[in-house]
């Protein structure tokens, strides 16, 4: 389903159906999934629709920019440690519509499979709204469905001169860069500040040159709804202050 798709178009996956069809001089988009129905009207030709997996903080609309992801099992890391580990955190599908040189790209429709849960991180009186998600922590990139999951490459450095125990680790969907290709695939750090600090960025691969790694190795860079947005200054890293 994912990728690039010239009019007219008529997809099908997962219970999921697509389609954009000409009548008269206009294009009609309709989606169907469950009892849930979208019909919209595109006007003018030389068109493409492009399906690709976007920030998971879209649906049920956008509540928040913040993603945190809750360990199944708390991890525990050495004072100056640099480690490597994989988590899954949730997809969304991004419709997009768009000219034939993939330029002006309009979102049309977003939809996700899996359940929707919110989150607080910090004090009651000053933290942040978090959509939510929980993941098996491991040490190789899992199999997933790529319509529901993603794998995300998270890289833990310890800066600080103590044992750190990690639980949860919260993103911001801005600094979001994600990949695909038969997979769903993001890459992260996570700098330790201290026992109950840390910052955390998310890290693009590089437009050409060798890509190291088999898990990013020739993936394809999706078109992000924080991405497309003219946003001006905003936060791409995230501080954890409120506990790890």
């Amino acid at each position: 389903m994912y990728g690039y798709h010239d009019l007219p178009v008529d997809v099908e996956e997962e219970g999921i159906s697509i389609s954009m069809e000409k009548l008269g001089e206009q294009w009609v988009y309709r989606r169907k999934f469950g009892d849930e129905e979208v019909e919209k009207l595109i006007l003018g030709d030389d068109k493409c629709l492009i399906i690709n997996p976007v920030e998971p903080l879209n649906t049920p609309k956008e509540i928040t920019p913040n993603l945190l992801i809750e360990f199944e099992k708390t991890l525990l890391i050495g004072a100056g440690e640099k480690k490597q580990v994989f988590l899954t955190f949730p997809v969304e599908i991004g419709i997009f519509i768009s000219g034939k040189t993939k330029k002006n790209l309009e979102i049309l429709d977003v939809l996700s499979l899996v359940g929707q849960k919110f989150t607080l991180y910090g004090e009651v009186s000053n933290g942040v709204v978090c959509k939510y998600w929980k993941s098996r922590v491991y040490t190789a990139p899992p199999d997933l469905n790529p319509l529901q999951e993603g794998v995300l490459e998270l890289t833990l450095r310890n800066s600080s001169s103590e044992w750190a125990k990690i639980s949860k680790v919260v993103f911001s969907a801005y600094g979001m860069k994600l990949y695909y290709d038969g997979g769903v695939f993001m890459k992260a750090r996570m700098d330790i500040l201290n026992r109950n600090s840390a910052e955390t960025s998310f890290e693009a691969l590089p437009s050409n040159g060798d890509r190291q790694g088999s898990l990013f190795k020739s993936r394809k860079e999706a078109f992000g709804v924080y991405g497309i947005r003219k946003l001006g200054l905003v936060p791409l890293k995230f501080y954890m202050g409120w506990g790890l």
